[in-house]
């Protein structure tokens, strides 16, 4: 343990001030996880016996949370290969991958820890890490993944790995006439699942293969059919309404532009800043009545 007030910062620089916030929650909710490093400097100008090597913001973060010493890890080396240590650590900084903090909650959970003590230790929510939990348990790990790249939500995910292929579907259409989900986000979904449908789950021990699940009966087809239907429909007539929208909004552009009175209004208000698609709607000079 070493006293903040003898470290010296000897080359500081700017933080980002979103994510130093993030790094004083951290630490005032969880604890310093890894200490900084610094060099002795017995013949230091400042009187400061140490200099910081790394971890100026975690340094930071703890002297506004009123910690007067800080764990550090003690290096004998000189100036320069400090500096050197010090541009390394920058540049190999990184945010831990999604799998690797899906590892801990596994482990952390089956070493006994609850929900909300997994959370505490990691710095999220209970929820969050019993959302985690659940698809862990199911064997959702193709599911979970995709929650974690956000192709999906993860309470969507959750309510997937608990459904059977009929809700599934209805959850995907409530969700896209919520907004929870985009196009894009559906298309990618839908491949997760047929994938996942062909496979099986996977889990720790292998694979639990879906071949054994309750075949749909005519009915449900039929229902699903539909609803797919449906869905195609609405998603056509979005596109045609937006399609007609734009024509409409380009003419009427189209139109002022081509008023002198309106392009000598916009000039005079200093809007002379549009989007490019806008902007190639302006004719010529001598092209306007």
């Amino acid at each position: 343990m070493v006293d903040i007030d003898d470290i010296a910062i000897a080359n500081p620089r700017a933080r980002n001030e979103r994510a130093h916030k993030l790094i004083v929650k951290s630490i005032e909710q969880v604890g310093l996880k890894r200490p900084i490093t610094v060099r002795r400097t017995p013949d230091a100008t400042t009187g400061q016996p140490f200099a910081l090597v790394c971890g100026q913001g975690r340094m930071e973060a703890c002297r506004l949370l009123g910690h007067r010493e800080i764990a550090a890890f003690i290096v004998e080396v000189d100036e320069s290969t400090a500096h050197i240590m010090s541009i390394v650590e920058n540049v190999a900084r990184r945010t831990p991958r999604a799998a690797e903090t899906l590892e801990h909650v596994r482990l952390l959970r089956e070493r006994g820890y609850s929900d909300s003590q997994v959370a505490e230790k990691l710095g999220c929510s209970p929820s969050w890490v019993n959302n985690v939990t659940t698809l862990l348990q199911k064997g959702e790990k193709r599911l979970l993944a995709a929650a974690e790249a956000g192709h999906i939500p993860l309470h969507l995910a959750v309510g997937i790995a608990r459904a059977s292929d009929v809700e599934t579907q209805q959850l995907l259409q409530e969700a896209y006439e919520k907004g929870d989900l985009r196009g894009k986000q559906v298309f990618r979904i839908r491949q997760i699942l047929e994938h996942r449908n062909r496979s099986g789950k996977k889990t720790n021990n292998g694979f639990v293969k879906s071949g054994h699940r309750k075949p749909m009966t005519r009915e449900e087809l039929a229902k699903l059919y539909k609803r797919d239907v449906e869905a195609h429909q609405r998603i056509q007539m979005k596109s045609e309404y937006v399609q007609q929208s734009l024509l409409v909004a380009r003419q009427v552009f189209k139109e002022l532009y081509a008023d002198e009175e309106f392009v000598a209004l916009l000039r005079s208000q200093k809007l002379t800043s549009i989007p490019r698609p806008l902007a190639d709607l302006v004719p010529p000079k001598g092209a306007r009545r």
